[in-house]
């Protein structure tokens, strides 16, 4: 079974819980953060300037090239997706973190060896969710095998879809309006 974190950055609101959920969860000191909450914009609007917010993280890639490029076999992948750095072989060199496209490995600079998201993958073990989702206060952050996350959000964006719809009492009559709309014939209107 491959994992993976979804992210719903329209749920995100930047607050960083995640973050410090990771670090409490790794004993990581505050420059080490393996997800952080980045800040998009400020982009304008025809109201104004929003911001948009967005963890970034790891991305498990299926072919990683932080595996491929590690001189000392540190940076490795499970069966189940999961890449992971073993600080017993770490020599800190950070040849993963310059191969990597998502800048996912660093430093931890309280012991000098990579750090990096693994989804928790002791709790995953346990078969517990990863620090950072359970801590996100949104929900933006959802993990688990890839099948079920698909199927969630396709609920997740059908139930948005209906809630955002009117109610059929406030469609234009409704029926009549329904009926109408059936016979419009392109060029001649309505029936």
């Amino acid at each position: 079974m491959a994992y993976r974190l979804l992210i719903d950055a329209d749920l995100c609101t930047g607050c960083g819980s995640c973050e410090v959920a990771c670090q409490l969860e790794h004993d990581l000191p505050p420059a080490t953060r393996p997800i952080r909450a980045l800040a998009l914009g400020p982009f304008p609007t025809e109201s104004g300037f929003v911001m948009t917010f967005s963890p970034a993280t790891c991305a498990h890639c299926a072919d990683p090239i932080c595996v491929r490029v590690c001189p000392q076999g540190a940076m490795q992948q499970r069966a189940d997706g999961i890449i992971f750095s073993d600080p017993a072989l770490c020599i800190g060199c950070r040849t993963c973190a310059a191969a990597c496209p998502f800048a996912a490995p660093v430093l931890n600079t309280a012991t000098g060896k990579i750090a990096k998201c693994d989804y928790c993958r002791e709790r995953v073990d346990a078969g517990l969710q990863p620090a950072c989702v359970l801590k996100c206060p949104t929900g933006a952050l959802s993990f688990g095998a890839i099948g079920l996350l698909v199927r969630q959000r396709q609920q997740q964006d059908a139930e948005r879809t209906v809630a955002a719809m009117p109610a059929l009492s406030e469609v234009e009559g409704s029926r009549e309006w329904r009926r109408k709309a059936a016979l419009v014939d392109v060029g001649e209107g309505v029936r």
